[in-house]
C-alpha cells in the first residue's frame, strides 16, 4: 500500500515549541480533526507552521527543478492494527528523518508487535517553501 504521488500535508509544531520532538507532519485532509484532537483530548496547542505537500523519493524528484535545500526528510510508516474484531485498522504516520529511529520506536510501543508484520517504511520529502504545493504537484505527479 506505498504512497506514489504527493500528499497535501501539514508541517507544525506543539505547544508553540520549536523543539524537534514536537514537530509533526500530518496530512491536510486529516488536519482539522487531529488539531481538534489534540486540542481537546490532550490539551495541547497547535501552530502550524507550513502547508505545502509530502513527496516519496524517486529518481523523479532528484531531476526535477525543485531546489533540493527544499526538501525535508520525512518517512511515511504504515502499517495494519488487528483489533479484538479481527478487522484490520491502516495506520498511517509521517516522521521527520532526524529523529525517526526514536520515533518510530515510541510509534510502535503503543501498539501490539504483530503489526510490524505489515510495517511499510516509505522515505520522502515534505516540499518546504512558498507555492511547495503547487510545484510539487506539477513537477513530480
Amino acid at each position: 500500500m506505498a504512497l506514489k504521488t504527493p500528499l497535501a500535508m501539514v508541517r507544525c509544531h506543539l505547544d508553540g515549541s520549536v523543539d524537534s520532538s514536537n514537530l509533526r507532519y500530518v496530512p491536510a485532509s486529516q488536519f482539522d480533526l487531529w488539531k481538534h484532537f489534540m486540542s481537546s483530548s490532550h490539551g495541547r496547542r497547535v501552530t502550524v507552521d507550513e502547508v505545502s505537500s509530502w513527496v516519496p523519493e524517486s529518481p523523479d524528484i532528484l531531476k526535477s527543478d525543485i531546489d533540493p535545500e527544499r526538501l525535508e526528510p520525512v518517512v511515511r510508516v504504515a502499517f495494519d492494527r488487528e483489533p479484538e474484531a479481527s478487522a484490520a485498522v491502516p495506520v498511517v504516520r509521517f516522521l521527520p528523518y532526524d529523529t525517526y529511529p526514536e520515533a518510530r520506536a515510541a510509534l510502535l510501543g503503543h501498539f501490539d508487535e504483530s503489526c510490524q508484520e505489515t510495517l511499510e517504511e516509505t522515505p520522502g520529502y515534505f516540499v518546504r517553501g512558498e507555492h511547495g504545493m503547487d510545484e510539487t504537484f506539477s513537477k513530480v505527479a
